[in-house]
């Protein structure tokens, strides 16, 4: 192996180098949400139902009634948020997120239990 070769790969191994570890994490942050953008989409969010059924595994889907109408509706979130406490509601609970509020309430036949959303730290 002559050495123009071995100048080749050892340039090769410093591009890909730089690039894992200089140039994707610089660029990763702009494809990333801040807080504020993440609690201001939690924010939009808006949901009042009577729960009948609840769906979904790393998402939840909520099928039910509209407390006030009775009538039939559905509310659903991907974002993992209300799916992370999705076992402490059941049929016959009310699930209520307002507009403009960071938080949800599940509504029991004797318990309040409310969530509201905090940033993780990434």
């Amino acid at each position: 192996m002559n050495n123009y070769n071995v100048n080749k790969e050892m340039a090769g191994v410093a591009i890909v180098f730089i690039t894992l570890f200089f140039i994707i994490p610089t660029l990763s942050i702009y494809f990333k949400e801040d807080c504020e953008t993440r609690i201001e989409k939690v924010k939009m969010q808006k949901c009042k139902i009577r729960v009948e059924s609840i769906e979904g595994i790393k998402s939840l889907k909520l099928t039910g009634t509209i407390p006030e109408s009775f009538m039939p509706c559905e509310c659903s979130e991907d974002s993992q948020w209300w799916a992370s406490y999705k076992n402490e509601i059941e049929p016959g609970d009310y699930f209520i997120k307002n507009e403009g509020e960071n938080y949800f309430e599940i509504i029991k036949e004797d318990t309040l239990i409310r969530h509201e959303y905090i940033c993780s730290p990434e």
